[in-house]
């Protein structure tokens, strides 16, 4: 691109001096004749030999032209274009941000209940408000989570407050009234403790019960003939076993922060996501979206990338053994929900195959296994409900 230059020359003869500038051959355009000057414009490149020729002349530089006028203004006003896009930015992040969440409903437990719902959801006081699609998003998941409690629910944005609408669900519970029930085994197992707070103890400890077997009658005998029917109450702990299996690599890849973050922008439209500028840390990083504003669909991020280190760790045969019955332990104790602890553990059968460790291993635990039978005249298998 040429770069032009704003020129004048004090002169009373100005055809003679384009005569010259044109015998030069110098690259000139937009001549004014003023009362005593020849003004024009005039390639930079040409200036240093009109100065070395026209020595006579002398040569006034007036101004920039085109694209490095504006170059200049912008150099010379930095600070006021500065502070105006400053200003912008400030104004668009705080008309994206929520100042206050009112939640409307009369019951404050319900209100309490949406509130920490939100917060889970990142919907806070002083966060940046979400896209139309992530509100319906959370507000599906807030039903779906507390879908006996709320019968609808609305979010509605005004400003830089949300309002929070919320309808309870009545439910009229009509329950089967059972008077008499048993605690009978859910599992099988070895007894280890009873505890009988209603009803009649009918095995011992260290007992082997088979599942199904009554472990607390809820009928009261005297000489063989039933005198009364409760419905059966206490807990039973028993050693139940598993036999249990699992995969653990003894190649393992671990991030962490090096501890070097830079910022950069992404546009979102739709599905497709635009990255602003060339990342300045390594290939392996963590990215982190803060939403600045929205507008017409169009979602504008401020990008955290943090660089990674990559560090990748191998692992000997015990040591995984060792990762694996961890990682077994920690499956189990989230599968059961009446397990209290693990008794004993053995490992049956071990296999390394490409990197990988393959584990079948014996778990005995300790677990209630205690589940109520209601019956009415005698004892019924239509009608099991776990007892906690």
């Amino acid at each position: 691109m040429k770069h032009y230059l704003l020129v004048r020359i004090k002169t009373p003869k100005k055809t003679s001096l384009l005569l010259k500038l044109n015998r030069l051959n110098v690259d000139i355009k937009e001549v004014v004749y003023e009362k005593e000057y020849l003004r024009f414009q005039i390639n930079k490149e040409d200036l240093k030999r009109v100065k070395k020729y026209l020595v006579s002349f002398k040569v006034e530089i007036i101004d920039e032209t085109g694209i490095f006028k504006l170059k200049k203004e912008l150099k010379k006003n930095n600070l006021l274009i500065t502070g105006i896009i400053f200003a912008c930015i400030v104004f668009l992040i705080l008309s994206n941000v929520i100042v206050k969440i009112n939640v409307i409903h009369e019951d404050s437990h319900l209100r309490e209940l949406i509130a920490d719902s939100l917060k889970e959801q990142g919907v806070t006081s002083l966060s940046f408000k979400k896209s139309y699609d992530e509100y319906e998003k959370i507000i599906e998941n807030i039903k779906e989570e507390y879908q006996d409690k709320i019968e609808w629910l609305e979010i509605d944005v005004e400003g830089m407050v949300i309002n929070v609408r919320v309808e309870e669900r009545i439910i009229n519970n009509y329950e089967k009234d059972y008077s008499s029930c048993h605690i009978v085994a859910g599992k099988s197992g070895i007894i280890k403790s009873i505890t009988t707070q209603k009803g009649v103890t009918e095995v011992s400890i260290n007992d082997y019960v088979e599942k199904g077997e009554i472990l607390i009658n809820g009928s009261i005998k005297l000489n063989e003939e039933i005198k009364e029917n409760v419905c059966a109450s206490g807990s039973v702990y028993a050693e139940v076993w598993y036999n249990v299996s699992g995969t653990i690599s003894m190649v393992e890849e671990v991030k962490k922060d090096t501890g070097k973050m830079r910022y950069n922008f992404m546009i979102k439209n739709k599905n497709e996501e635009t990255v602003l500028l060339k990342s300045r840390v390594g290939p392996e990083k963590r990215v982190e979206n803060v939403l600045l504003f929205s507008i017409f669909g169009i979602e504008f991020y401020l990008q955290k990338e943090y660089e990674v280190e990559v560090e990748v760790k191998n692992y000997g045969v015990e040591e995984a053994t060792e990762k694996g019955i961890s990682l077994i332990n920690e499956k189990l104790e989230l599968k059961l929900d009446n397990f209290e602890a693990i008794i004993e553990e053995k490992v049956l059968q071990k296999t390394v195959k490409d990197n990988n460790i393959y584990i079948d291993m014996f778990v005995a635990v300790r677990e209630q296994i205690g589940v109520k039978e209601y019956f009415e005249e005698s004892r019924s298998d239509s009608d099991v409900e776990e007892y906690n």
